[in-house]
């Protein structure tokens, strides 16, 4: 009661400001421009600024001025609210994510009471009685201020065994943070690298062996889980640029060996699902596909969100890697029936806009069909897609071609494939996007022999492409493997012919 007479008689000397925030009160008046705005931008029916005035303003001639206000205003009440969120409701770890926050959030209140209301009794207090529970989750950016406000309390209070202990903590805590953030930093400057379209393969591989070696002294002397990913992190980034996937999967069954060794993170949950769905990744480019449905089976009880729609990634493509359409339909089906598919992002919704095409390609045939797609709707139904200039554009591109070239429309497999030409010219560096550009490359040969089967079995492309995969770097826009692609493509070009002679008999 004592700490609350004196928390009570803080606030009591103090004026109280209204507190202007958004909730449910505010947001369930529909009549008001702030909830307008909110729930238009949270609808997706607001995207641009422009969009935002002309659908609150708009009739009002000084409609930029007046949004300027409503927005500067809208933006203040919005991270007001921030300090209100029920941490409760959040996705993911609850626990160790409503911990952080409650840390966070006391750390902020002892400093308003320190400086502000020049208490230092009651800022310590709260201190005091967070302190257990950062340290349960190893928050080492919160300790070490907890620590350093405990040993300032017990050095002015004359306590130096206390002092002594606190002191101690702050040296360790401000060892492991410093060691994650000394982590971090390579870390993203092997991100930054890896970004810059500019850089050299060689150059990357520079940066990226370097960080390892940086890295690798940094995890010895941490205890902390954050450093450990790090470094196995940047390892896998190295892996996976080369083309070695025996390394990568190496790699994830080390740290799933190892994880436990190091102290909690509030990442730790994330961090595994990154690393489950590399080494299931590993498998799948490798074409380990028994083994990678056995992980799968393992690890899709406790994935989430991302994480989850990840795997199903992988599970489809293994059912059309080994041609089961019926299998692959009916998972994509399942998944867009789903809230964490509903909620997606429009992007990632196209995504399974692609998957869908490929398997009702592989459906027709398999099963001699006429490839009846509606092209225009699939086009159209991709707008992000589209304008994607290495990622799944190119896998749809490719849909196109292949259904005309079962319907047998040569006409129109030709300009899709000279504009796919250009397109690959333009947009995919061969360095970066070798098996993608080897296929166009086929592509483009099947063009020039006038679509003979006969003179297409063997070209080195497909060689390339089928017995080297386990060297190439696999792009996630592979729906189907290139090699086997390829294969179906020349079994289309041998039934048109097929046909062909039939009615000319």
């Amino acid at each position: 009661m004592e700490h609350l007479k004196e928390l009570v008689a803080i606030v009591n000397k103090r004026k109280l400001s209204q507190i202007e925030i958004l909730d449910k009160s505010l947001l369930s008046r529909k009549d008001t421009l702030f909830s307008r705005l909110y729930e238009g931008i949270a609808s997706d029916q607001i995207r641009t600024d422009e969009e935002a005035m002309q659908l609150l303003y708009p009739k009002d001639k000084n409609a930029a001025a007046s949004y300027r206000k409503l927005k500067s205003r809208f933006k203040e009440r919005l991270l007001n609210t921030l300090y209100f969120i029920d941490i409760n409701h959040t996705a993911g770890d609850i626990n160790s994510k409503k911990a952080y926050f409650d840390c966070v959030n006391k750390l902020y209140l002892s400093n308003i009471l320190l400086r502000y209301a020049e208490n230092r009794q009651a800022s310590v207090q709260l201190i005091i009685e967070n302190y257990p529970l950062a340290k349960k989750n190893n928050f080492f950016d919160i300790l070490k201020e907890y620590a350093y406000k405990l040993m300032a309390h017990y050095g002015l209070n004359g306590q130096e065994k206390k002092y002594n202990e606190a002191y101690e903590d702050y040296l360790y805590f401000c060892k492991e943070y410093d060691l994650e953030q000394k982590a971090q930093l390579i870390y993203t400057r092997v991100l930054m690298v890896l970004n810059q379209p500019k850089k050299t393969p060689a150059e990357r591989t520079a940066v990226m062996q370097q960080a390892i070696d940086e890295l690798k002294p940094l995890t010895k002397a941490s205890a902390s889980l954050v450093t450990y990913f790090m470094y196995t992190r940047v390892q896998l980034f190295y892996f996976e640029y080369i083309g070695d996937y025996t390394n990568i999967n190496h790699t994830c069954d080390r740290y799933l060996k190892e994880y436990r060794k190091y102290l909690y993170s509030i990442l730790s949950e994330n961090y595994l699902n990154t690393i489950y769905i590399y080494k299931l990744k590993s498998l799948y480019d490798l074409r380990n596909n028994e083994e990678a449905l056995q992980l799968i089976e393992t690890i899709l009880p406790f994935a989430k969100g991302l994480s989850y729609l990840a795997v199903k990634e992988f599970e489809v493509k293994i059912y059309l890697q080994q041609q089961q359409t019926a299998k692959a339909g009916e998972t994509i089906a399942q998944l867009q029936a789903m809230a964490v598919f509903k909620q997606g992002s429009h992007a990632l919704k196209e995504r399974w806009t692609v998957y869908t095409a490929y398997t009702e390609f592989l459906q027709q045939y398999l099963h001699k069909g006429q490839f009846k797609f509606g092209l225009a709707r699939f086009l159209n139904n991709i707008p992000l897609t589209s304008l994607d200039k290495s990622g799944f554009n190119v896998a749809a591109r490719i849909i196109t071609v292949l259904f005309y070239l079962g319907r047998n429309d040569l006409d129109h497999a030709v300009q899709q494939i000279e504009a796919l030409k250009v397109y690959q010219q333009r947009h995919l560096k061969e360095a970066e996007n070798l098996r993608s550009t080897l296929f166009i490359r086929l592509l483009g040969i099947m063009e020039k022999h006038s679509f003979n089967y006969k003179e297409l079995k063997k070209p080195k492309e497909y060689i390339q492409l089928k017995e080297q995969y386990a060297r190439h770097r696999i792009p996630e826009n592979e729906i189907i493997p290139y090699d086997m692609l390829w294969e179906i493509t020349l079994d289309i070009l041998y039934r048109n012919d097929m046909q062909l002679l039939e009615k000319w008999k």
